[in-house]
């Protein structure tokens, strides 16, 4: 009898823990159907003038106030360019194409007072110092109010400019807590502010936050070990419109892309991203076109076809940066004329067009790119919400096809070849999309190259990623030698997936010098060709 009563009892709590989690299921399920779909919001950049700040004569605080005024004054027209290092390349086509009158100011008080029609009422809202959670604060008001954000070191000299406290952020409450916080700005802006964007970024950086004031985005940041915080950012997660970017970053990838992922949100690495107000501003009629023609290519039983394939693409302000990075000049300056193929965000010809169309312009004639994972944005497929899925490829295939890109690589952390195919499908489904790439996992090789099918679409997986650890246990010339070993020995049947290798470039483990070195070690059957050429071989000829 007492048995009889506990099996009972186990039955009725696993039938309470079906009827909890279909609850907690169909309540997930309402607030996405709920949502409507994003649209990327449109800046206009002036074809008259523009203002141009050295950055690296400014403070922290200084910068983060010319940032704000710079997000402000892009409600209206772009027209504020803030120099950093050589960053200036990438409008040098777009001023001179419209014959733009450039002023430069060395005072962020002159600057402030060129462009002080824009700012509400005379107004500013006061933020403690940058790296505060304040600077997010005072910029999510900003963005809203149009009141400039001042830091309190410089509180007394905008009073001497005339300007009018609006908004205190570093007000505080008996106890010592702030009275605003991100949870009560949120509550009461929540009806006025962008839900077609959102900004996670670090109170420690400067950057970015202009593009957020000139959307009326939402900025904020989260501590990944808090799980109040985790909460809050749920909560502005299912307020936002579905396919949605969240711009910026945080400290754990894996836990901040799944939540945005299972959200029905892409996330678009761009912390360190900077003028994306002005340069999103610098609209193109005509789509883009690569340098790169790509070969049509009749397979040779005696090769064994390889493309080498640089990840992180996704990273805005990685590619944004590029150009004065040592991979992209030292790709530029390297002995070899092997062929490559680097990721790059399809977003980057909307948000940051005239750096696209410099990489493009300037790239190895070895060179092809395709989209950086998993297209418009970073998500983890098998955990987008498979109702929104769809729509998120469907707008990826189109921005790629604006940005000059033909196939994509695609990330997630599920080794299910079941769940990987579902969401493949939806890619495949999509007109003018001939398969792509999976980086799947531990260094996102741990499908082995194995070859997901979705028809007549392959999705084609890393075989070996150049991804490098002092874990390896060896020094790096001894592990690429190891690496190029294991590629030698593959097969060359061109009918098979085993005919055929992905190869991962890590770009934070390896240089350009560490790739000439890999490929001066591969034998002279291994063949290596662009990204496009791979997937087209294997789509004519592989049996499946």
């Amino acid at each position: 009898m007492n048995i009889e009563k506990a099996q009972k009892a186990v039955c009725l709590a696993l039938l309470l823990l079906f009827l909890l989690a279909a609850a907690t299921s169909i309540a997930a399920l309402a607030l996405l159907v709920n949502r409507d779909v994003s649209v990327l919001p449109v800046l206009k950049a002036s074809e008259s003038e523009i203002y141009i700040i050295d950055g690296s004569v400014l403070s922290d605080d200084e910068y983060a106030m010319v940032v704000s005024l710079q997000g402000i004054v892009a409600q209206t027209e772009s027209k504020i360019y803030i120099e950093n290092s050589d960053n200036y390349v990438y409008v040098e086509g777009f001023v001179a194409d419209h014959n733009i009158a450039v002023t430069e100011f060395s005072d962020p008080w002159e600057l402030i007072d060129a462009c002080r029609d824009c700012l509400a009422d005379d107004g500013y809202v006061l933020f403690e110092t940058a790296g505060s959670f304040t600077i997010n604060t005072a910029a999510t008001v900003s963005g809203v109010e149009k009141w400039l954000s001042v830091p309190k070191s410089a509180q007394d000299e905008a009073q001497l400019y005339g300007l009018v406290l609006k908004a205190d952020m570093t007000a505080k409450n008996a106890d010592g807590s702030y009275v605003h916080t991100y949870s009560s700005l949120f509550d009461r802006y929540k009806d006025v502010l962008n839900k077609n964007v959102i900004i996670h970024q670090s109170p420690d950086l400067v950057t970015l936050r202009d593009y957020g004031i000139a959307t009326s985005a939402f900025c904020f940041y989260t501590d990944e070990n808090s799980q109040q915080a985790f909460d809050f950012r749920q909560k502005v997660y299912s307020w936002a419109n579905l396919n949605a970017p969240v711009l910026g970053w945080s400290t754990d990838e894996l836990g901040y892309v799944e939540q945005a992922s299972e959200n029905g949100l892409f996330i678009i690495a761009s912390d360190h991203s900077s003028n994306l107000s002005y340069l999103a501003g610098c609209n193109r009629d005509t789509p883009f076109r690569q340098k790169y023609a790509q070969r049509d290519i009749t397979p040779d039983g005696s090769k064994h076809y390889v493309a080498l394939i640089m990840s992180d693409g996704d990273n805005l302000q990685w590619c944004q940066n590029l150009p004065f990075t040592h991979h992209y000049i030292d790709r530029q300056n390297s002995a070899f004329d092997y062929r490559m193929t680097w990721t790059v965000p399809p977003l980057m010809a909307k948000l940051a067009p005239e750096a696209l169309k410099y990489l493009y312009a300037n790239a190895n004639p070895n060179d092809s790119f395709i989209s950086g994972v998993s297209g418009m944005g970073y998500i983890n497929p098998t955990a987008y919400p498979r109702g929104y899925l769809k729509d998120f490829a469907r707008k990826s295939v189109e921005a790629m096809g604006y940005a000059g890109l033909s196939t994509l690589a695609i990330l997630d952390n599920s080794t299910s070849t079941f769940k990987l195919k579902r969401a493949m499908k939806t890619y495949a489904d999509i007109d003018g999309l001939q398969g792509g790439f999976m980086q799947i996992a531990d260094r996102y090789q741990s499908l082995n190259g194995k070859i997901v099918w979705c028809g007549d679409k392959p999705f084609i997986s890393v075989r070996k990623s150049l991804w490098y650890s002092s874990d390896d246990g060896q020094p790096m010339s001894e592990w690429l030698q190891g690496v190029a070993d294991e590629i030698n020995s593959l097969p060359t049947d061109p009918t098979s997936e085993n005919g055929y290798s992905y190869i991962n470039i890590h770009p934070w483990s390896m240089t350009i010098a560490d790739v000439d070195y890999f490929v001066s070690l591969l034998d002279e059957h291994i063949e290596l060709v662009s990204a496009e050429e791979l997937l087209q071989l294997v789509k004519t000829n592989v049996r499946h």
